[in-house]
Parts: structure tokens; C-alpha cells; sequence
């Protein structure tokens, strides 16, 4: 690719055409790999038995309701039925599960293709961001079309986006949200209150938020992230007219500008964060029937004294919400494909969605969320060498994309004593993958041979396509012979 990038930017034509048609190529190789055939298999795969069923209930009574027995028969069969109106306990927001919803009310709830349909659209879309943030990071095309192209065919986003899972729809939402940031850093009004790109940053963290909760994690990292390089920015201009002027000045000139400014960019993001979080709580607060929905209205259980002001609702809701945490606190239950996150970025542990066989268990039907081992692998290898130059370096490519990968990652490894799963990967893959190329455009860049290497990363980009040629059937539970299943079994982790 970047050898005939090289060659194209001689013929200015030619290099406009690449750069107008290559990022839809990449967006169309999304597509097709995610939403071809996206029906199959024709039953609830995976936690699908929970986000389905509960956008469903969504949809027809405000809220997630309990479901009789074989419910998940019902829906496999293309006929749900066995919806009650008794509140369930569930521990995820509402937004994936109306998002979901969505597109059950277009294509019909008994369809598979209506379960998975937005979930697979967020994903094409967050391939799409993806290219539009390593455009605005490395400003290049090439790089930018790198980055989208290894997230296209990637194994992890590929069986996300066709899974009816919450964790693609939070994918896409954290990296729209740092596009925005980018375009906000981008932006000269940082000084004020107008910052149109921190605002739309806010929304689309709260929507993330209200997918999973994990999306709270890049609203503090990137809020941390702004507050800090922002008082460093008025540090140095602050040390910058004493060395003009050679004169100390007192610390509060630049302290106090830089708490105001914090103030206001604390207010900016988390005033519209909230909002978007509770708007998507709309359907319980606006019904009576949801879990807890009364809980405040109970004898002994309001609040009293000067929070007493505070609507009975919203005193529901955050009852609510202490319940989810301690559930999620305390998951503990095993699980066959738990995984410790200290070993995700390697891939060893990949979660199992969908087995079938047949003919004696000589055919088989698997579906495994496991990344791309030639991507991730020599992800993992750049992420380290860009860690280890930063300390020297302090590289501001790698600290404004590493910044993503610490929000999305970092907070798993304090959780080893949960029940975690690989696949929650997908929300922080992005940034992996911009670190990835990050790498390899530090090493075009400073070589002495650039067609020479140029060659070796187009050779990767294509070892990486055969890569995910030969293990897309184990992607999207196509039908083989189990000695070839097994030829993809690389690890025997991998069962």
C-alpha cells in the first residue's frame, strides 16, 4: 500500500484519487465483512439472550421486563413471545439495548438480521472514525486508510459488530467521542466557553456511559487529560514572558487563570455528560413498571431533611444504580472463557460465542472473538517500543492516542478479581490499532530506506489480510471440517 502510495503522490491526479476512493474501499470492506449474511446463526448467540430479549421489552413496555421459559426458542423461531410485565434486574444502561431495539422495530423483532443490524452499523461507523482520527493525528491519508483498513478486517470488531453485545455500540460511541476531543485540541477556544467540539466530546461520552459504564473511564481520562495539558499550556507561556521580560512573576498568574479554565472545561463536560446519561433513562423514568421505579415511595425510604427536594424518581434511580454496582463489584462467578486482562492485548483467551456440528461432530459451526494474532501481536510489539521511547522522548503523538488505550484499558487491570472477558477489547482497539500504525510511520519516517521499508509494511498490511482471510470462518460461524477448525486453534488457549 505505501509503495504505491509513494508512486501515486508523483502523479498529483492520481494521489487525489487515493486519497477521495481509498477510505471508501476501507469502509466498504467494513460493511461487507460485518454485515454480510449477519442472520446466521438464526438463535440468540452468547449474552445476545440478555440484550435482546431486553430490547425487546424496551420497546413494548419502557422498561426490561422478566421472560417466561423458552423465550429464547420463541425468538429463534421468529414468533417472541413470553414477555411479562414484572420489572427485571438488569445491570447495564438502557441506550445499547434501545439501539438495538432500533433496529428490531425496522426489520422486525423476530429477525436475527433486525438484532444485529445496528450493532454492525456502529461498527462499520467506528471503523469510519477510526480513519478520521488518524487523519487528524497523522495528517496523511495513507496512514489514516492503514489505520481503518487493519481495524476493518480485524477479528475482534468483526464478530462484535455482528453479535447483538453492547461493547461495539460503546466502541463506537468512546472513539466519536475522541474525535471530537481531537477536533476540540484542534480548536482555538480553549479560553472560553464556547468549545462546540468539548460539548459534542461530552454528549457522545454520556451516550457511552449509557451503554456501559465503562465509557465513565475516558469521560475522567480525557477531562484529566484536558485540565492538565491546559494549566501546562499557561505554564509555559508563563515562563515564556518571565524569560522575555526577566522578571519572576507571581505563581497565582498562571494558577488561578488555569483553575478558572478547569472550572469551565469540568462544566462544559460534565453538565452534558449527565444529561445524555439520563436522557437514555427516559423510558423507566416516564414509566412506572421498571425495576426500583417506586423504590423512593416507600415508607422509610425517601430522603429527608435538605435533600428531600429531590424528586422521588430520581431517589428511585439512584437506589437503582447502587444495586448495579454492587452487582458489579461483586461478580465473581466463574466462567469457562474468563480471562485476566494482563493477557488481552495477546490474545490468549478468546471468548467462545456459538458452536454447532454435525454429521458426528465432523462439521462444525464456531464463532470465536479472536483478533487478527498478526495485528495484535505486532501491536502489542510497537505499543511497547512507543512506551519505552516516550519516557525519553515524551512523543505527543504517542501521549494524545495513548491517552485512549490507558481510559479504555488501564482501569481492567485494578479488576483482575471480576469476571472479565476478552472481548471487551473491542471498546479500546482503536487506539491499539493507531499505536500500531503510529509505529510503523515513526519507522518510514526516520529510515534511510524508505522504499525498502515501505515494501516490508505493505507486506504486512497484506500478511495481515491473509491472516484474516484464513480465520474469517471462525468469525462468522461458517461451516468446516473440524480438523480445519482445528488448524485455526493456533493456542491451546484458543478452545
Amino acid at each position: 500500500m505505501l509503495t504505491l502510495f509513494l508512486r501515486l503522490t508523483a502523479n498529483p491526479a492520481r494521489s487525489a484519487l487515493f486519497n477521495r476512493w481509498a477510505p471508501i474501499l476501507v469502509l466498504v470492506i467494513a460493511a461487507v465483512l460485518r454485515i454480510y449474511d449477519l442472520a446466521y446463526p438464526n438463535t440468540l448467540v452468547f449474552d445476545e439472550t440478555y440484550y435482546v430479549k431486553d430490547a425487546y421489552s424496551l420497546l413494548h413496555n419502557g422498561h426490561e421486563s422478566t421472560w417466561g421459559t423458552g423465550a429464547d426458542a420463541s425468538f429463534a423461531n421468529g414468533n417472541p413471545t413470553g414477555l411479562s410485565n414484572a420489572p427485571s434486574f438488569v445491570v447495564h444502561p438502557p441506550l445499547g439495548k434501545w439501539l438495538i431495539g432500533l433496529g428490531m422495530l425496522v426489520f422486525g423483532s423476530g429477525n436475527p438480521f433486525g438484532w444485529r443490524i445496528m450493532v454492525a452499523l456502529a461498527g462499520v461507523g467506528a471503523v469510519w472514525l477510526t480513519m478520521a482520527c488518524a487523519k487528524l493525528i497523522f495528517k496523511s491519508t495513507v496512514w489514516a486508510v492503514l489505520a481503518g483498513l487493519l481495524f476493518a478486517i480485524d477479528g475482534v470488531g468483526i464478530v462484535l459488530s455482528r453479535t447483538a453485545l453492547l461493547d461495539q455500540i460503546l466502541g463506537f460511541f468512546v472513539i466519536l467521542g475522541y474525535y471530537f476531543f481531537l477536533r476540540d485540541r484542534e480548536s482555538l477556544s480553549r479560553n472560553s466557553w464556547r468549545r462546540p467540539w468539548l460539548v459534542a466530546m461530552a454528549l457522545a461520552l454520556g451516550f457511552a456511559t449509557a451503554v456501559k459504564w465503562s465509557g465513565l473511564y475516558f469521560v475522567a481520562a480525557l477531562l484529566a487529560f484536558i485540565i492538565i495539558s491546559e494549566a501546562n499550556q499557561n505554564f509555559r507561556i508563563h515562563r515564556k514572558i518571565e524569560k522575555q521580560s526577566q522578571d519572576k512573576l507571581a505563581k497565582r498568574l498562571w494558577i488561578l487563570p488555569s483553575i478558572s479554565q478547569a472550572l469551565r472545561s469540568i462544566v462544559l463536560v460534565m453538565v452534558p455528560a449527565i444529561f445524555a446519561y439520563l436522557l437514555s433513562w427516559s423510558g423507566w423514568l416516564f414509566t412506572k413498571g421498571g425495576w426500583d421505579r417506586s423504590w423512593a415511595s416507600e415508607p422509610g425510604n425517601a430522603l429527608t431533611g435538605w435533600l428531600s427536594w429531590i424528586p422521588n424518581s430520581l431517589q428511585s434511580l439512584w437506589h437503582y444504580h447502587v444495586e448495579m454496582y454492587s452487582f458489579h463489584i461483586n461478580l465473581h462467578a466463574s466462567h469457562p472463557y474468563a480471562s485476566n486482562p494482563f493477557t488481552w492485548p495477546f490474545m490468549l483467551r478468546p471468548t467462545s460465542f456459538f458452536w454447532d456440528d454435525k454429521a458426528g461432530g465432523k462439521v462444525v459451526s464456531a464463532i470465536t472473538a479472536l483478533g487478527n494474532p498478526i495485528i495484535w501481536w505486532a501491536a502489542v510489539l510497537a505499543v511497547g517500543v512507543l512506551v519505552s521511547a516516550w519516557f525519553r522522548t515524551r512523543d505527543k503523538t504517542t501521549t494524545i492516542i495513548g491517552i485512549g488505550l490507558v481510559a479504555g484499558y488501564v482501569p481492567w487491570l485494578a479488576l483482575t478479581n471480576r469476571t472479565l472477558f476478552e472481548f471487551y477489547v473491542v471498546a479500546f482497539e482503536p487506539w491499539l490499532i493507531l499505536l500500531l500504525v503510529a509505529g510503523l510511520r515513526s519507522w518510514f519516517r526516520n529510515t534511510e530506506y524508505r522504499y525498502r521499508t515501505a515494501n516490508f509494511i505493505a507486506g504486512f498490511a497484506v500478511l495481515a489480510i491473509i491472516s484474516s482471510t484464513f480465520f474469517y470462518p471462525i468469525w462468522t460461524g461458517e461451516w468446516l471440517g473440524y480438523e480445519f477448525w482445528r488448524w485455526r486453534m493456533w493456542l491451546p488457549s484458543w478452545i
